[in-house]
Formats: C-alpha cells, structure tokens, sequence
C-alpha cells in the first residue's frame, strides 16, 4: 500500500514538472492558431526570427534574432520586446564592426532596420498604433519596384527640361558637390536608418543595365513606395559606407517636396 502511495505521489509531482514546463514555454513556442500572424508567409524582403537577446540604448533597440538564415543582430528604432518574441523586419543595412558607444559594445555584423514589428504582442503599448510603424510612415521594403511596374509607369516630367536622372549620371564628374533638383517616384524606401531616410527613385529615364535609371537620395523628410517627390540636393560621388555599401552617385541631406 505505501509503495503503491508513493508511486502515485512520485507520478503527481512528475505530472505536475511536465504542465509548469509546458506553461513557460507556451510564449517561446505560440501556435500559429493562437497567433495568426505566425501563419502569414514571411513577406519578400523581410526576415522573421525569435528574440533570443534584446536591449535598449539611445534611441535603438537590439536585438539578437534566430532566424531561417541564422542567428544575427539587428538594430531598429525602439520597440517593446522580450526574449522569446517572435519579430518581424526588413533586412537592412549591413554594418560591420560596429562600436556602439551608449553599450560599450563592438557588433562584429549588425543590420540597421527602420522598424520592428512584434508578432507575439497581444496589444499594443498604451497610445501606439496596431502596426508596428506610425501611421502614414512609409513602408521599408527590399522590393524595389512592385511586380508589374513598366518604365512607363515611373515616368514623370523633370524639374528643368532635360535634367533627369539619367542626365545627372552623364554628367556626374562636373556635377560633384553642386546642387541639383530632381523630380522622380519612390520605389523604394529605408527610414531612419544611421539617422536618416533612404529614398530610391526613378523618373523613367536611364538605363536598368547600368544603373543610370535609378538615384539614391538621403533626407531628414518621408515619402512613401509610389509617391512623386521632388527633391533638392548636392551630388556626391563614390559614397563608401562600409559592408559594401558604396554608391557612385549619391544626392545627400536633400529637402523633398511630395506632390
């Protein structure tokens, strides 16, 4: 009879270990029919990991994510998060050797995002909108252009006749360091990345073969994925931010007008 008591207390208390492990690990391992979120594809251009370390610093949030491509360091603007937390984000700027002075910390690779958005969170913070981006921010995507988009499509009538893009890089060399203005569409957007926006646009003229149809510009201002901008800026060649970040032609610190 005792052994048959002790039996059973000895299975109680196993059951017992069993439903308190499966309770912590409910967060870390979300069914995807508790979360629908988790059961949307990961959308092109973005990658999707779980929070394995995360901190605070500045005005950033970090976060170390395991992802289907590995583990890797992200940074973004801050965001509520927990270590088992499943995010989302677009894959950024690669920067390496990164030294971030408020950690104290050196970052052998670290991609610098515009935004993370939080799968695993229920609710938003009190007073924060139910995306992960403010309203009206302009999306961070990879794509740089949507699929079905024609060169006609991007064509727009330039500031000063015959001063397109493809004019600025025909003439890049006596352009260096002077001011240009530009009218193009957005097709593709990184905001606040290294404190700035960075903007692609195209105006339907150049070529795709070489590049020429396509002008990097950076600004304190926001636009969307579509919108016509005009901007105004100076020209800076052969631009090196590291990682293999290097751009030939860059219109740098520019003002943006969207029309």
């Amino acid at each position: 009879m005792k052994a048959t008591l002790a039996t059973l207390a000895t299975a109680t208390l196993a059951a017992g270990i069993l439903l308190a492990v499966a309770a912590c690990n409910d967060r870390a391992e979300e069914p995807e029919g508790e979360n629908p979120a988790l059961a949307v594809p990961v959308p092109e251009g973005m990658i999707r990991g779980t929070v394995l370390e995360t901190m605070d610093a500045a005005s950033y949030t970090y976060v170390l994510l395991d992802t289907a491509e590995g583990q890797r360091w992200v940074a973004a603007k801050q965001t509520p998060v927990a270590v088992g937390d499943v995010v989302q984000t677009n894959h950024g700027m690669a920067m390496q050797n990164f030294t971030s002075r408020s950690l104290n910390r050196t970052f052998e690779v670290i991609y610098f995002s515009g935004a993370l958005q939080n799968l695993s969170a229920t609710t938003p913070p009190a007073g924060h909108p139910a995306t992960a981006l403010p309203t009206g921010h302009p999306t961070t995507t990879a794509a740089p252009v949507a699929a079905g988009t024609t060169v006609a499509d991007l064509a727009v009538d330039p500031v000063e006749e015959g001063k397109d893009i493809a004019w600025v890089y025909a003439n890049k060399d006596s352009l260096e360091g002077q001011p240009v203005s530009l009218r193009g569409k957005v097709v593709k957007s990184n905001a606040n990345i290294l404190g700035t926006n960075w903007l692609h646009i195209q105006d339907g003229s150049g070529s795709a073969s070489d590049g020429s149809n396509n002008l990097v510009v950076t600004s304190a201002a926001e636009a969307a994925i579509g919108d016509t901008v005009v901007v105004a800026g100076n020209i800076v060649l052969e631009r090196d931010f590291g990682a293999g970040y290097s751009y030939p032609v860059l219109l740098e610190d520019a003002s943006l007008t969207v029309e």
